[in-house]
């Protein structure tokens, strides 16, 4: 089975630093972000836009997303403005059936939950007309984490734990949004061999998607599941 392909774009980079405020930069924070995000994904083929500090236009960044045929594109920033929290974005031409839609909100409120210690104020999922959205033929979202010239957002910022867990909630989403492939077992990701010649009234067949250490995120998934269409959906604990 071909790995889904997740490309993390950390905004901004060499001479464009994005917001700069109280000694912090932009473009180092979401590099950073990146990076960390990356060594947590297994089972997943990654992409950076870019890995180090240099400038990468947004037309690279987008063609990036185009060549992948990236399963998701998400673009990792920090606010500035005058506000206070975290919101993420969707291009806002699409329809309400578009995949970006749900993926939007799985990652959205695994994050959110995640920096609730912090009591991060949620500004909601949003639609904007960014290039990197706008343009971009696969799967896109932006998220913005908190607001750099906000003193107590910039503190935080600079809390080891809060990287750790921003990345580790985003990692999460992430897994969830494309179906948790980190989680999927041997037997569920292909058929027995004589699968194909089986009578279709033979028996009764379960198909898994997904197994959870967290209750929580079997929740999310049973919600997703039902949504869709499935209304004999349940969860299981394996003893």
């Amino acid at each position: 089975m071909q790995k889904p392909v997740i490309v993390l774009d950390p905004g901004h980079g060499g001479y464009d630093s994005g917001a700069s405020y109280h000694g912090l930069k932009e473009k180092d924070l979401n590099l950073a972000l990146a990076l960390k995000v990356a060594a947590r994904l297994s089972g997943y083929k990654i992409l950076l836009t870019r890995e180090r500090d240099i400038y990468v236009s947004l037309a690279d960044r987008v063609a990036l997303s185009k060549r992948a045929e990236a399963d998701l594109f998400i673009s990792l920033h920090a606010n500035a403005g005058g506000g206070k929290g975290f919101e993420s974005f969707i291009y806002s031409g699409l329809g309400a059936k578009d995949p970006a839609v749900p993926m939007q909100q799985v990652i959205h409120r695994a994050i959110m939950k995640a920096l609730g210690r912090w009591e991060i104020v949620d500004r909601g999922l949003k639609r904007a007309s960014f290039y990197v959205l706008k343009s971009n033929p696969r799967p896109a979202i932006l998220i913005e984490s908190l607001f750099l010239d906000n003193i107590r957002e910039a503190q935080i910022w600079r809390e080891p734990l809060f990287t750790e867990t921003l990345a580790g909630s985003l990692a999460d989403g992430l897994s969830i949004a494309l179906g948790s492939s980190n989680n999927e077992s041997p037997a569920s990701a292909s058929p027995t061999a004589n699968s194909s010649t089986s009578s279709p009234h033979s028996g009764l067949y379960t198909v898994q998607v997904g197994a959870f250490a967290h209750l929580e995120n079997a929740r999310q998934r049973l919600a997703e599941a039902q949504a869709a269409g499935f209304g004999d959906a349940y969860i299981y604990q394996k003893q």
